[in-house]
């Protein structure tokens, strides 16, 4: 369930109101707002629905040939619950997002700060030493903390949506982990010593075929609000953070034979296209067209 709150000019409300009950919205708010600094009389246009109601009141609003001209912005806010005479089966029905909700978040969740950065760090300490002892509970608890799928998402969906600032805010923060993976095995690798125990490395049409399930299951997540993303970052965390971590692990250790080495690494790049393309195309197959109908100017949000 979604609430859209949309800041305009008076003269533009009936437009906005009408695209709203052509959604199937029946009731729509509208107050008064004053913006400072301009010293402007707004209007908000504000509904509380069903997220495919607000996904349509959405897409409507971003193609309106009338609205595509003028300044407003748009919010949208995940609601918990809407207390109404609604039916709750129609109410909280949770097939497809608004898709400005699905690429913000990707948005901020490759920002490379200083919390991504400790997370990427330990993550990859955690996954080296399960790989050097072969620990299970070791390589599964550092794919809670490491960051990739969110940043493999950036990549394909800034490709989908031609956002091209979105694909090098994804592919920087992308070769960031990767890196930090890198290093963690390497400095695991330099303290622990040994050897590398760990030996679950799949073949490259094994890693295709696991890749691709990770990915198609990871684009139908973010086509609705109930995809539990974060169990799937697990998986694709695993998927693709075991091969630089364990490449710096291996550097110190011993690095195998060269066809042992030019496998796993063609394993790596399989598993990111492969989740990359899956993602998108498995998202788009429900969402045809309707991304690229959306170009966020400065005045929407």
């Amino acid at each position: 369930m979604h609430e859209i709150r949309v800041t305009m000019a008076p003269e533009h409300v009936a437009e906005a109101a009408g695209l709203a009950h052509a959604s199937g919205i029946e009731r729509v708010a509208v107050s008064d707002v004053h913006i400072d600094g301009p010293n402007l009389r707004h209007k908000v246009v504000s509904v509380e629905t069903s997220t495919p109601n607000a996904r349509l009141f959405v897409e409507a609003l971003l193609s309106s040939p009338v609205l595509s001209v003028v300044e407003y912005s748009l919010t949208s806010r995940e609601l918990r619950a809407i207390v109404d005479r609604s039916d709750l089966a129609e109410m909280t029905r949770p097939m497809s997002e608004p898709f400005p909700d699905v690429i913000q978040d990707l948005w901020q969740l490759s920002h490379v700060t200083a919390s991504y950065v400790g997370r990427a760090v330990a993550g990859g300490i955690l996954l080296a030493t399960g790989i050097i002892d072969d620990n299970a509970i070791a390589i599964v608890v550092a794919a809670l903390f490491l960051p990739f799928l969110a940043e493999v998402l950036a990549v394909s969906f800034g490709v989908w949506s031609r956002d091209r600032r979105l694909i090098l805010r994804g592919t920087g923060a992308l070769m960031t982990s990767t890196v930090l993976a890198f290093l963690g095995g390497l400095v695991v690798a330099s303290i622990a010593g040994g050897r590398v125990r760990f030996a679950g490395f799949k073949s490259p049409l094994a890693s295709f075929a696991i890749s691709a399930v990770i990915g198609i299951t990871a684009g139908l997540s973010n086509a609705d609000d109930t995809g539990r993303r974060y169990l799937i970052g697990v998986a694709a965390a695993v998927q693709l953070a075991i091969f630089p971590t364990w490449l710096g692990a291996a550097a110190v250790i011993g690095l195998p034979p060269r066809e042992i080495l030019d496998q796993r690494l063609l394993s790596f790049a399989i598993n990111l296209v492969t989740i990359a393309a899956t993602a998108v195309m498995s998202y788009a197959a429900l969402h045809v067209g309707r991304a690229r109908a959306w170009q966020a100017p400065r005045s929407r949000r």
